[in-house]
């Protein structure tokens, strides 16, 4: 049987993830074993909703057995998120790694900060002769940071230099801190720095396109370098001098660490992998040669990525307006699976949409939406295998895919990203491809799309709801619950009109009560709404759900129906009356309480007049109630 190993990343890390999970994979193919990659998007928001709803991903590490776990710790923005993994990791004893960040107790394997980035500023002091150089940290006291400010300080102390701490700006790692504060240092200092040093690619980017923003030109007024050797940077211009942390070796290398770990070869608790310096026109080191040609390598991405960013964003589109009408379960399980059946070119072609098992049930109010963790089932209401559309179906949350093979292919990856909104959990989502859309960011606008898709059903569903409930109310008599006038004119009218066009014969009774405003008058209008909803429940259990039945007016009621014989019809017409009287003495009611009905055949082979149908049943309502009438004044 094939090892199960879960790895749990965030997926703003894009072009990290993409290179170590290459070495990851590659090693789990030669291994036989798959991996199961839960993914979110947390950010440091104050939204703690999305906090919740992100890290939830990784509640199902407790849905289903693993017989190791990567924790690509470096990605991770949220506290939340570092306590419960190594919580879980603790409470279950189960093998585990960390890459790239230490975590309390648990085995660490990383590129080693100082080697590359020592090599990288040696060089800049060594052969570029620089002096005054800032730095672009990360975080305060982040381990990483500070060791690649160490490897700057120490490659700058064999020249008698220093780093000043007002040459330092603190960053979250991320672009849109950098220009501000890089702004903000230029206008308040004079004299441009030599070189500077960043702590990660982004922020150098970042900081090459401030320093061109305010007129100065890398690398002819000021060198700068980074860190990581993103492939964004090498298409950047100018190509910005990095170092190689060998990510995907690290994937490999953690991988196989894992798998010895699981069974039971020694191993060293924490190891480093040696990181690279790569210089790149950004310092001064240009290949005068090719760059002319890189130049137009990278002009002709910006437009191909024009080009497929238009696509991209149509098929977003088309997602949403795909599901903005729909309103029912059903409804979406066809025009969405018969959607993405048609356009699966992002979506690769295994990918299943499992909703929690009450997702469609708490609209109506009796359960709510959990805000974390999954019930023991997922509905999956959407799906494709080998591009095929699937049946909707339920499954085990431990199973995690559906239809999951333990026997096949190993080397598989499944990536698994939430669905939630402000409501709660929605679900999650889980793709049997590595898809290219994970590592560039479109996969965050895809999963948005696909939950605002779903809050829209939601909200159509209840609407849909409410219009039902509406109609009903509009056409239903608050008194007896049987329709109302404008009921009639909706439901009891076609109806006769239906069975006429079909050749089938319909009959329709009129019935009034006897002696309604004696009732009144004598026993009080409480009495009277008694009278009315007896008759009414009593002609309904009589007639049962086949018939129409119409509060006609104040105390008449109408009765469409399909016509059998009439001996159907007299039966029911005395079934009624007989009823009543046993209504009147199990309710202990002071008067009597009668119905004066007719009923007409409404002939298939004859023209349709509604109205002199009408007329016809109630002039036979009218001579059963006069004989009522004349019994009646003997008991009232």
């Amino acid at each position: 049987m094939k090892r199960k190993i879960a790895v749990c990343g965030n997926g703003w890390s894009n072009e990290y993830l993409e290179i170590v999970m290459s070495g990851i994979r590659k090693c789990a193919a030669e291994n036989n074993a798959d991996v199961f990659f839960f993914l979110n998007y947390s950010v440091n928001d104050t939204e703690v909703y999305k906090h919740v709803g992100d890290t939830n991903i990784n509640s199902l590490l407790e849905c289903a057995e693993f017989d190791g776990i990567i924790l690509l710790a470096n990605t991770f923005h949220l506290q939340s998120e570092f306590e419960y993994l190594c919580d879980f990791v603790k409470e279950k004893k189960i093998p585990s790694v960390s890459l790239e960040y230490h975590l309390p107790d648990i085995d660490f394997l990383g590129s080693d900060n100082y080697s590359g980035m020592y090599e990288l500023c040696n060089h800049l002091v060594e052969d570029h002769n620089v002096k005054n150089v800032m730095f672009v940290s990360g975080p305060k006291g982040n381990a990483e940071s500070d060791s690649r400010r160490k490897a700057l300080e120490d490659a700058l102390s064999k020249k008698n230099l220093s780093l000043k701490d007002e040459n330092i700006l603190y960053c979250n790692w991320n672009y849109y801190e950098v220009e501000p504060k890089l702004t903000e240092w230029l206008n308040e200092h004079a004299e441009l720095p030599d070189v500077v040093v960043c702590a990660n690619d982004v922020m150098a980017m970042a900081a090459c396109s401030t320093l061109e923003n305010n007129g100065i030109t890398v690398p002819d007024d000021v060198k700068l370098t980074g860190f990581d050797h993103l492939l964004s940077v090498r298409s950047y211009y100018p190509t910005i001098a990095t170092v190689d942390r060998n990510w995907d070796d690290m994937g490999y290398q953690g991988m196989q660490y894992l798998l010895d770990k699981i069974d039971g070869k020694p191993s060293v608790p924490s190891k480093y992998i040696d990181s690279k310096a790569v210089t790149g026109e950004s310092c001064g080191c240009m290949n005068h040669g090719n760059k002319k040609r890189g130049g137009r390598i990278r002009e002709n991405r910006v437009y191909a990525n024009y080009v497929e960013n238009s696509f991209w964003v149509g098929h977003l589109c088309d997602i949403a307006d795909n599901i903005s009408l729909i309103s029912s379960e059903h409804d979406f399980h066809v025009s969405v699976n018969e959607f993405f059946h048609n356009n699966h070119e992002y979506e690769g072609n295994e990918f299943y949409i499992c909703l929690v098992e009450n997702f469609f049930q708490t609209l109506k109010g009796t359960a709510l939406l959990k805000k974390s963790g999954y019930p023991d089932r997922m509905n999956v209401i959407c799906g494709l295998k080998d591009g095929k559309p699937k049946e909707q179906t339920y499954i085990e949350t431990k199973n995690l895919v559906p239809g999951y093979d333990e026997e096949g292919e190993s080397g598989r990856v499944y990536v698994f990203l939430p669905l939630y909104s402000i409501e709660g959990s929605y679900g999650y989502v889980v793709f049997g491809d590595e898809l290219p859309i994970i590592y560039n960011y479109c996969m965050y606008n895809w999963v948005r799309s696909v939950v605002q898709g779903l809050s829209r059903l939601r909200q159509n569903m209840i609407i849909a709801d409410l219009h039902d409930q509406l109609t009903r109310l509009s056409v239903t008599d608050g008194l007896t619950g049987v329709y109302n006038r404008t009921g009639c004119e909706k439901v009891a009218y076609p109806y006769l009109e239906q069975c006429h066009e079909q050749g089938r014969n319909a009959v329709l009774i009129f019935a009034d009560i006897n002696k309604m405003k004696v009732i009144n008058d004598k026993y009080g209008h409480l009495h009277g709404d008694t009278a009315i909803s007896t008759v009414a429940n009593v002609i309904h259990e009589t007639l049962g759900e086949g018939w129409i039945v119409v509060r006609y007016g104040g105390d008449e009621f109408l009765m469409v129906g399909e016509y059998v014989d009439e001996q159907q019809i007299e039966e029911a017409i005395q079934t009624i009356n007989k009823r009543l009287e046993e209504k009147v003495i199990q309710m202990k009611l002071p008067y009597p309480l009668k119905a004066g009905i007719g009923y007409f055949v409404v002939n298939a082979n004859e023209k349709l007049d509604l109205s002199e149908c009408l007329k016809k049943a109630d002039e036979a309502m009218y001579l059963m109630k006069k004989r009522q009438h004349e019994e009646m004044n003997k008991e009232i």
